[in-house]
């Protein structure tokens, strides 16, 4: 429970945990060992209190205490739970609290440390606490207990009532001063707020209507999805009204982008911006941020790590980089914390948390591996505004984050890594990989074996939460070994495989547990077992984040979430976890001249599994047709990397063009020179990518960089048992299982790319659907709105080719009202939901039912 301060009440409520977290935060005390204590801590606290449940008569355990007490004119609050209770003979009241330590290492030196002194300083407060309220004699114990054998030893506590209530006292007026430190200059932030102009001489057409949306929303505290094309300016039309909100209200504001290219854009916005008294910084991952060499944080193995707290207060580096420019970039932070001997990713966190802005990935806020504190913990995101960015990707993305895997491959990898580079923890550790093997081979035993890579054999298999969580015991017990070991002097390597196999299997373990709260696993959760050419896996499959997204979206005072592709919007409302009762929808049309693009769809051509083989010639010539009638560079996109070769076996003679095929997981090196590629002057290059890659999102082509876009096909995801088991999922629970699980993510892919063409209103360019389906139903349904007049049928173009030559040369060539419908499939158009920029409540969960059906060879791409 973070501190909160009610002037109107004039309450301060703490807890032991936030009044101690100024001296317990640090490296080497706080975050930095908590990976070798945040499980087997757990497990050794529990079993501590079982035994004293067991053999001390009238034990109690995880017992509320509250204390109440006054400080200059205000009431504070001490709440928190003391580990254990029981009563001497004589009455006494003898309270217990229970610590981890490893004994081996840290009990010789513990004696006299600041950590003893905190240990022993909260039950301290435990035992005022109960004293005042019970007006009973109380004695302390602390229970340490040792995290590799279990042993404990018990360390008794003397204190002083008086001393006890002074120290407390004091604590709590530091706690106040703070707080009047921060009022004073958050009513500079607010005066300063009503100031803010908007950063650009004028709003873009929709940009004032969006960033009064986004307004109401962080002031009422609502969560709002906005759906607004490319060029519109999002970004200053979301982050100008948050920032204002955020310094008016002295709330902090979150950031959140799928990727770092997106970031730039936001710091450029709040440059532009402007405010002296704004505070933000940008965050970079964690293994971009070591100065170390290896990433291994623990002050015996790092020395940007060793005595961190006391070089940081020495250095007085966060107040003077806070004092250096309103925004801090990661090189900043990087060099200045390196030439101190510092972490400088702590000192990032560090930053963040005294920050107004925080711009950084989604995990910081959702995966809770890295999240920072400030967003893992609900009670501390009271009162926060997230912003996310591109937010059409957090589904994906949060999928992701939730379906881990354990593969034989890795885990004999790393086995094989083991025993040459950890000598003096090598049995142990071969153990410990053998039992995590056995976990994987068991759990595929009955699968057939399979060679094919991609069409691996795949079962549900029951979760064995008791068996996941003896490996995990092992594997923690394991870490305090090696470490302890590389404490002693044995060798540090990058990539330490010890330390691998134990975040592979603890990151499983974590899923597991938040999978199966009560034992048995939640209803968007498979356990999967697969065999495949490279061997078994065993892996979770989350097939619905919304829970756990929610958990954060829930917790934030307003959300916005923006992209421009969110069609429908209940299906990202329902899959991010968003509250229906909270959440609110804009939708926005393109402000560009609609003389500057032409949209047009070639339906004599079909792109499914079933008929592709047939229709590759035809594909090919209509690429080759579409890119020589465009004056300037094209992007082709396709399902996949094999239909792009395919094509571009058969793509006929194009002279006067350059071909480009970029690699299946082309570097950053190779994306850069394809895009000088298409910046030369005069270019015509036809690059042939696939939909959702590097190519097709999160790219800009601006100016003549690109001049038109082609996709082939839906882009439907690949239909296999993962996929099957969400088109189930989604059909049991929004009753639109294939749209769900195939189409919506498909299409989202189609327009995205579609996106890359018209950014701006100067940009002139062709979009160029190539597949029957993109005229049928479902698919037709998630067409924007504003690519046609009154239907889709109006995009269908006999010859493309010809079509694009004429709306370059001035013309539109369109195919006459019915004169191609004998060939189209018929089909109404739907009641679009946000036909009109309107601000609006999405439709509920199943308004908009489909019939339950599985994926033919029709629909396949």
């Amino acid at each position: 429970m973070p501190i909160r301060v009610d002037l109107a009440s004039k309450t301060v409520l703490l807890s032991p945990a936030a009044l101690l977290a100024p001296t317990s935060r640090r490296i080497g005390d706080g975050r930095g060992d908590s990976m070798e204590r945040r499980w087997i801590g757990q497990a050794v606290h529990r079993r501590v209190l079982s035994e004293a449940l067991a053999s001390i008569p009238g034990y109690a355990v995880e017992k509320a205490v509250r204390h109440t007490f006054a400080v200059d004119g205000f009431t504070a609050v001490l709440e928190g739970r003391l580990d254990g209770r029981f009563e001497d003979p004589d009455g006494t009241v003898v309270v217990d609290e229970v610590k981890s330590v490893h004994f081996a290492e840290e009990l010789a030196r513990l004696a006299g440390s600041p950590r003893l002194d905190r240990f022993a300083r909260q039950l301290q407060w435990y035992l005022l606490a109960i004293a005042r309220a019970e007006g009973r004699p109380v004695r302390g114990r602390l229970v340490l207990a040792d995290i590799e054998t279990g042993d404990t030893r018990i360390v008794p506590v003397e204190w002083d009532e008086a001393e006890v209530e002074e120290d407390l006292v004091a604590r709590v007026r530091a706690v106040l001063r703070d707080f009047f430190g921060e009022l004073a200059l958050a009513e500079a932030k607010a005066a300063e707020a009503d100031d803010l102009v908007f950063p650009f001489g004028r709003y873009r057409p929709g940009q004032r209507e969006m960033a009064a949306a986004v307004a109401r929303a962080v002031r009422q505290g609502e969560q709002l999805l906005v759906e607004a094309p490319t060029g519109i300016g999002k970004t200053a039309a979301a982050l100008f009204p948050m920032l204002v909100e955020a310094l008016r209200r002295g709330r902090k504001l979150y950031v959140l982008t799928s990727k770092t290219t997106q970031q730039e854009i936001f710091r450029r916005t709040l440059e532009a911006i402007s405010a002296a008294s704004a505070r933000s910084v940008r965050l970079r991952a964690k293994e971009r941020m070591c100065a170390n060499g290896v990433v291994l944080c623990h002050e015996d193995h790092c020395a940007f790590a060793k005595d961190y707290a006391a070089k940081l207060d020495a250095s007085n580096l966060v107040d003077r980089l806070l004092g250096v420019s309103p925004h801090l970039e990661p090189d900043l932070v990087f060099e200045e914390s390196r030439s101190e001997q510092v972490c400088p990713f702590e000192v990032s966190l560090e930053l963040a948390e005294r920050a107004d802005v925080v711009i950084g990935d989604y995990n910081y806020a959702f995966d809770p591996v890295v999240a920072l504190s400030g967003l893992r913990d609900p009670a501390s995101l009271d009162g926060a505004l997230l912003l996310v960015d591109e937010v059409h990707n957090l589904v994906e993305r949060g999928r992701g984050i939730w379906s881990p895997e354990v593969s034989e491959a890795e885990v004999r990898r790393l086995s094989r890594a083991i025993g040459t580079t950890s000598p003096r923890t090598a049995a142990a550790a071969q153990e410990a990989a053998e039992e995590v093997l056995a976990l994987v081979l068991d759990a595929a035993s009955a699968l057939p074996p399979s060679t094919d890579a991609w069409n691996p054999a795949v079962d549900l298999v029951p979760l064995d939460l008791d068996r996941l969580d003896d490996v995990r015991l092992s594997m923690e017990s394991l870490l305090v070994r090696h470490l302890a070991d590389l404490r002693n002097g044995a060798e540090r390597v990058p990539d330490d495989p010890v330390l691998g196999l134990y975040f592979l299997y603890a990151g499983f373990h974590d899923v597991a547990r938040r999978a199966a709260p009560n034992g048995r696993l939640l209803e968007a959760f498979d356990l999967l077992a697969s065999r495949g050419s490279d061997g078994a896996k065993l892996s979770f499959l989350c097939k619905d984040p919304s829970r756990l997204l929610g958990e954060t979206f829930d917790a934030a005072f307003a959300t916005v979430g923006m992209s421009a592709t969110l069609q429908p919007p209940e299906f990202y409302r329902d899959l991010l976890g968003l509250d229906p009762d909270r959440t609110s929808v804009l939708s926005l049309p393109s402000p560009f001249p609609k003389e500057n693009r032409t949209v047009l769809v070639a339906p004599g051509v079909d792109t499914t599994w079933k008929r592709r083989a047939a229709a590759m010639p035809r594909i090919a010539a209509l690429v080759a047709e579409i890119a020589d009638a465009c004056p300037g560079n094209v992007l082709a996109l396709f399902p996949s990397y094999r239909f792009v070769d395919d094509v571009r076996a058969l793509l006929p003679p194009l002279p006067g063009h350059r071909v480009l095929r970029p690699s299946d997981r082309s570097t950053e090196l190779e994306r850069n020179a394809v895009l000088s590629a298409l910046r030369e002057e005069g270019s015509r290059i036809l690059l042939l990518a696939v939909s959702g890659g590097p190519f097709a999102e999160g790219v800009d082509y601006p100016g003549e960089m690109l001049h038109g876009v082609v996709v082939v096909s839906p882009a439907l995801p690949q239909v296999r048992f993962e996929q099957e088991r969400m088109r189930l999922y989604f059909e049991e629970r929004f009753g639109r299982g294939f749209e769900y699980a195939y189409v919506i993510p498909g299409m989202t892919r189609v327009v995205q790319s579609a996106g890359r063409v018209i950014r701006s209103e100067t940009d002139v360019g062709v979009i160029a659907l190539v597949c029957r389906r993109f005229l049928q139903k479902p698919y037709r349904t998630f067409l924007p709105t504003h690519w046609y007049d009154e239907a889709p049928e109006e995009l269908a173009a006999r010859e493309p080719g010809e079509a694009v030559k004429a709306f370059f040369a001035g013309t539109a060539l369109r195919v006459a009202p019915g004169e191609e419908n004998a060939q189209l499939p018929t089909a109404a158009t739907r009641d679009v939901e946000l036909a009109a920029p309107a601000r609006r409540k999405a439709p509920s969960r199943r308004s908009r039912g489909s019939s339950a059906r599985s994926v033919t060879s029709d629909e396949v791409d």
